[in-house]
């Protein structure tokens, strides 16, 4: 399989792009793969001071986990997907070099988790965010239950989880999502890499601690336990029945006895 990413080192500033833009980004294993396998080999490497993670094309970020590849999944098959993107994330959030997400466009699903993993948000006015599974019958299985609530507080939360409401920008930066406020496409581009160059500019090691210092702890059972739920929710019923009609552009229809 070709890259479905793509990489360019300028100065210490490493840029990873997801490259699916017919795809809308969406996050597939290969992908998730390569991301974390970059992000791995970076951590000792001392001519990269900052990262900065984008989606490649105008329209997304990335749109979430690819659905074609869910579709259908066992249990246990869906719980080796999400574990994958569960290392992704936390290869991630865990970098002793800074990760930036740079967001033009949709960030949903798991393209949502992948932007909470990273250390700093940058994005543009035409950016859209949200976690849409419970529309479909499944839940966040990224560390979304978990990195949401920290970076935005419970009761928002909860809010974007259970109603799968897309919000804009705006709202993204009131409730605590972003750096800095939303700014046109170009403008948010160039505001990332300042970003991160100045952020390479900085003491690697000074850098490395205040991550350290500062990232939240939860315990991994916390994770796992996510895992197991959105490996359950995929596999069920109504976890089919909303992939499937999300691809043909249907209603599902719920199962909604107990």
């Amino acid at each position: 399989m070709g890259s479905v990413i793509e990489t360019a080192q300028s100065g210490r500033v490493m840029t990873i792009e997801i490259n699916r833009p017919g795809q809308l980004n969406a996050l597939n294993s290969e992908v998730l793969r390569q991301i974390r396998g970059v992000v791995e080999d970076l951590q000792d490497e001392p001519s990269v001071g900052a990262v900065v993670i984008r989606g490649s094309g105008e329209r997304a970020f990335s749109a979430g986990a690819d659905l074609d590849e869910i579709r259908g999944l066992s249990v246990e098959d869906a719980h080796a997907f999400i574990h994958a993107g569960q290392r992704t994330m936390t290869a991630i959030a865990n970098s002793v070099i800074p990760v930036i997400a740079e967001v033009d466009g949709y960030a949903l699903g798991g393209g949502f988790e992948l932007m909470l993993s990273c250390h700093l948000v940058i994005a543009s006015n035409r950016s859209r965010f949200g976690l849409p599974e419970a529309r479909i019958g499944c839940i966040p299985g990224f560390g979304g239950t978990q990195r949401l609530a920290m970076s935005v507080g419970k009761p928002a939360a909860l809010m974007l989880m259970l109603s799968g409401e897309r919000i804009d920008a705006d709202l993204a930066w009131q409730i605590g999502l972003l750096s800095l406020p939303p700014l046109e496409p170009d403008e948010a581009s160039a505001q990332a890499r300042r970003l991160a160059e100045l952020i390479a500019s900085g003491s690697r090691t000074g850098i490395a601690n205040i991550l350290d210092a500062s990232r939240p702890a939860f315990a991994a059972a916390a994770l796992d336990h996510e895992a197991a739920l959105a490996a359950i929710s995929i596999a069920a019923r109504d976890g089919q029945e909303g992939i499937t009609s999300f691809a043909e552009r249907r209603t599902p229809v719920f199962h909604q006895e107990n």
